[in-house]
Parts: structure tokens; C-alpha cells; sequence
């Protein structure tokens, strides 16, 4: 091998070593490849002591440009997040996602928390959706920036785990609990037999080495630090805090 030819091996695996331990944009994404837990809420006020903040069109009232401000508020001032934007968009669109979520990808989000995903269908469509020539969908591209959450609230979804969780792009299975509760007709988002549904969700995700969702609701700091703890020990990775405390 003559000297040309070696310096050029060289410095094209210097070139890509340095591009692969770059860390990614989106801090979900850096925490989970690190095999970390990635800490947010929901919110309308920014938090930067957070991984992530979802913006909730689902239940809020958010113009595209209340949406733009809100996740501008997110970045350190150049594009670059702070505190990942991740938005839910209304469930109504669950069926035609491609209505809607190339515009709040455009508007600068991060992440998309998918509401009520029941069927492989149904995920493939949201991937689809949040595909675009400049950014891919981690899990489905070697240097996706965008995670794709989907939200297993139902029955029929955790009858479709398995195929849902085929679905390239698929980056965290993240439950809800209280919708679980009204599908089934339960007391509340605790009783035992949403918690049995819970656990069945975390143990596919365990099992296909997924990142498992859920939301924390806390009647106080201590409380919301007791169920982190316990959420965490179960092998949750991705955590929305939020406490009534005032």
C-alpha cells in the first residue's frame, strides 16, 4: 500500500469516527443512545433543566404561530434545542397525519407524541408523515434527529403491540394510562388493571430494546421524585413529569 492510499483510509475513518460521536441535536436522542433516562413535562412555559417539553395541541388551544414561539422559547437562540421540542397534535388527525405534521415539523419541532395509536397502519402513517429530505426519523435513519412517540392508550393497541413495534422509526411506546382507564371502564389511571395493561406495554419494550413511555402525575415534588424513581427501576427511559403542587 503506497503512502497516498494509506493517508486517504486515514483520514476518511478520522472523518467518520469524528461524525459518528458527534452528539446528535435532539437531547432525547443523545440521553437515550447513552441508555439514560430522558426527563420531560408537558408545559406552555420553556423549561432548560429538561430533556424534553411536549406542546399539547391535542387539549391546548395553539395557532401555528403560538406553536413557532413556543418552541423558539425551546432553543438557545440559533435553531439548536435546549430542551427537545416534542408536540401532540390533535387526535382527530390520527388517521391523516400527513395533514399536519410536515407543517409543525417545519415550524421546528423535534419530536411528535402520536395519540391513541392502535394498529400497524396507524404507525406507519405517522412515520411517513414525519419524513422529509433533511431530516429522517431516528430509528429508521442511521442520523435522524426527529423521534416519533407513539401513544398506546388503548385495548386494541396493546393487541397490535407486536406489529406496531416492527414499524422502522418507531422510537418510544409512551402509555396513557387514564384513556386506558376509560377504555376499560376502570376507576382511574392507577387502578390495578390499568397498571396491568402498563406493565404489559413496558414489557414489549423491554423485550425489542424500545424505549417505554409514561406520564407521571404528582400531587407534590416528593411525590413526583418517589414515582420517577419506581418508573425508572422498571425500565421506563422516557418520563413526563407533572405535579399539581402549586
Amino acid at each position: 500500500m503506497n503512502l497516498l492510499k494509506a493517508l486517504t483510509i486515514y483520514f476518511c475513518y478520522a472523518i467518520s469516527s469524528f461524525a459518528f460521536s458527534q452528539e446528535n441535536l435532539n437531547p432525547i436522542i443523545n440521553k437515550l443512545n447513552a441508555g439514560e433516562a430522558a426527563i420531560g413535562t408537558f408545559t406552555r412555559d420553556p423549561r432548560f433543566d429538561l430533556d424534553f417539553v411536549v406542546i399539547d395541541e391535542q387539549y391546548g388551544d395553539i395557532n401555528d404561530s403560538l406553536l413557532r414561539r413556543m418552541i423558539y422559547d425551546l432553543s438557545d437562540g440559533d435553531g439548536s434545542p435546549v430542551a427537545a421540542p416534542v408536540v401532540r397534535p390533535p387526535l382527530n388527525m390520527r388517521d391523516t397525519p400527513e395533514q399536519v405534521i410536515p407543517g409543525i415539523i417545519e415550524a421546528g419541532a423535534y419530536g411528535i407524541l402520536f395519540p391513541d395509536i392502535e394498529n400497524k397502519s396507524q404507525a406507519e402513517a405517522a412515520i411517513a408523515a414525519m419524513r422529509r429530505d433533511r431530516d429522517e426519523v431516528w430509528g429508521s435513519a442511521d442520523y435522524g434527529v426527529l423521534v416519533a412517540m407513539i401513544m398506546i392508550e388503548s385495548p386494541e393497541g396493546i393487541a397490535n403491540l407486536h406489529e406496531i413495534v416492527e414499524v422502522p422509526g418507531v422510537s418510544v411506546l409512551f402509555v396513557g394510562p387514564t384513556d386506558m382507564a376509560s377504555y376499560i371502564d376502570a376507576e382511574g389511571p392507577n387502578a390495578p388493571e390499568v397498571e396491568a395493561m402498563v406493565q404489559e406495554v413496558l414489557a414489549v419494550c423491554l423485550d425489542r430494546n424500545i424505549a417505554c413511555g409514561y406520564p407521571i402525575v404528582a400531587s407534590s415534588p416528593a411525590d413526583a421524585q418517589q414515582q420517577t424513581s419506581n418508573r425508572l427501576r422498571q425500565g421506563f427511559k422516557v418520563l413526563a413529569v407533572m405535579t399539581r403542587a402549586r
